[in-house]
């Protein structure tokens, strides 16, 4: 472990598994979490005779855990505290969180630290303003105010700020770009991982075996994570980019039904559904690999086709449109492909 890894929280919270104590990227938990605890730091508790009366020191974990369908996003905290000296109790910690014209806040009203324990949880919510672009990039900062019990957040004679220790990664949230009629907000910087087509998922083990033979020989797609206890890529990773443009994702589609016919002979189905979010999925026994909706598909480069169960590869399609969606991936982004088995197996294939 290194030593910005300092483990899981759980008794902060069942979403820090792992948290790291560092502001960086590296406290990405996934698309819509994070877990990250600040460097320590220490407030001074002053008495009316103004000497000081003791002493504590306060770590403070910041994290999140988002649906990504919708247009707010809550960021939590709890604090705890460790008395070093004299009489710790009687104060107030207040998260505050600016992300200027991007955002708008509803505030946390504060919470009681509990020396030598673990606060209560207080909570944060920002609204992208989406008035301002979209996709839109939201960078939150974050700052700490602390008072005696009942003095004022604003300008109480108690009050001490503290910046610069706690990390919200830098949001992006959309309106309509994911699939027509559907909004959200990411943690862009977290990779998308589509891991929905399995070779153990007997709806789409041939569609999964397909990705995982044609990854083996080299096709990009595959992720590997960094050995350093993140969820980001490592250097072995290869990802694959989405494309919106229809012309492009017709002929990466025209031209692997054209090889599945000069290897096959013939093709059952349209075979014209690309798994774009915004299509309808449909039958087809020519899978190809890497997908028509991507700009590594079969017009532009190498790439590999198969014959397999029409009805396994019109599901495995609608699984790429519903992860596009739900992962909020946009035209351009890069996302991964990953096919080992995990999670419950069906026990019939459905068709």
């Amino acid at each position: 472990m290194s030593s910005a890894h300092a483990g899981g929280a759980p008794d902060v919270s069942p979403i820090c598994t792992s948290v790291f104590q560092e502001t960086s990227d590296n406290s990405l938990l996934s698309r819509g979490s994070h877990c990250q605890k600040s460097e320590s730091f220490e407030r001074v508790l002053i008495g009316d005779d103004n000497s000081e009366t003791g002493r504590v020191r306060i770590d403070a974990y910041t994290y999140s855990d988002n649906p990504l369908n919708q247009l707010s996003w809550q960021v939590r905290f709890r604090f705890r505290t460790t008395t070093l000296s004299g009489n710790g109790g009687g104060l107030q910690i207040k998260p505050v969180i600016e992300c200027g014209s991007q955002c708008t806040v509803s505030p946390s009203a504060g919470v009681g630290l509990v020396p030598g324990g673990l606060s209560g949880e207080t909570i944060v919510t920002i609204t992208p303003n989406m008035s301002g672009g979209n996709p839109l990039y939201v960078r939150p900062y974050v700052e700490y105010r602390i008072v005696k019990t009942g003095d004022s957040f604003e300008n109480g004679s108690s009050l001490t700020t503290h910046s610069g220790m706690s990390y919200v990664p830098e949001l992006r949230c959309d309106v309509g770009l994911a699939k027509s009629g559907t909004q959200g907000c990411i943690y862009w910087k977290a990779p998308a991982v589509m891991r929905s087509v399995k070779t153990n998922n007997l709806d789409v083990d041939e569609s999964a075996k397909h990705i995982k033979e044609a990854q083996a020989q080299g096709l990009p797609g595959n992720f590997v994570p960094r050995d350093d206890g993140t969820i980001l890529p490592g250097s072995d990773s290869r990802a694959l980019t989405r494309t919106r443009d229809a012309a492009l994702r017709a002929s990466n589609r025209d031209a692997s039904k054209q090889q599945c016919i000069a290897q096959y002979g013939r093709v059952t189905g349209q075979c014209t559904f690309t798994g774009d979010s915004d299509e309808t999925p449909s039958d087809c026994d020519c899978d190809e690999y890497p997908f028509a909706a991507t700009n590594q598909g079969a017009a532009g480069g190498r790439f590999s086709v198969r014959r397999i169960d029409a009805s396994d590869n019109r599901r495995a399609g609608a699984l790429l449109g519903n992860f596009f969606s739900a992962q909020r991936v946009l035209d351009g982004d890069e996302f991964y492909v990953d096919v080992e088995p995990g999670g419950a197996v069906p026990t019939s294939k459905r068709r």
